[in-house]
């Protein structure tokens, strides 16, 4: 019996421009799928809240240390920053709805602890005093409109 070689054509697909193997095509292909998200930058759901960010000074310095907040008129919202070097952030997922806020800020000065008189064992404390006029405080009249985004409030108290 005499075999004879037979010649198989393979197929061609017009969709398949660099060679005849599916394979490689599809894996690459699920790859950009997959990779996509990190391509355009995937962000974090922040429910529609917007990030603050800015500067509070003192006297044309920078507050060294102390808090800010940013309450809604009817209170319902309320998120707020730790101040260092004059400089605070409010990340988005933390943020605020777009609106208008009072602000309040507040830097608290510790007073030390003082030795009563010879003989007393009582040791007097003095009040804490917080550096922050009322007015940019508890009875504060500064506003800032937060928008959608990212957003600066630069607050200079005399």
């Amino acid at each position: 019996m005499i075999f004879r070689e037979l010649q198989i054509q393979k197929p061609t697909y017009p969709f398949l421009l660099l060679g005849d193997c599916l394979m490689p095509r599809v894996a690459l292909f699920l790859l950009l799928i997959a990779s996509l998200p990190a391509l355009l930058g995937c962000q974090p759901d922040t429910g529609g809240r917007a990030g603050v960010s800015g500067t509070v000074t003192l006297g044309g310095q920078p507050l060294e240390s102390g808090t800010i907040q940013f309450v809604s008129a009817d209170g319902s919202q309320m998120s707020g920053a730790t101040i260092t070097a004059g400089k605070y952030e409010v990340p988005a997922e933390q943020g605020l709805l777009p609106g208008t806020y009072t602000v309040r800020v507040s830097s608290v000065q510790s007073a030390a602890t003082a030795e009563a008189a010879p003989g007393d064992s009582s040791a007097v404390e003095a009040q804490n005093k917080d550096l922050i006029p009322a007015e940019y405080n508890t009875a504060s009249k500064a506003t800032a409109e937060i928008k959608e985004g990212s957003n600066t409030y630069n607050l200079d108290i005399p």
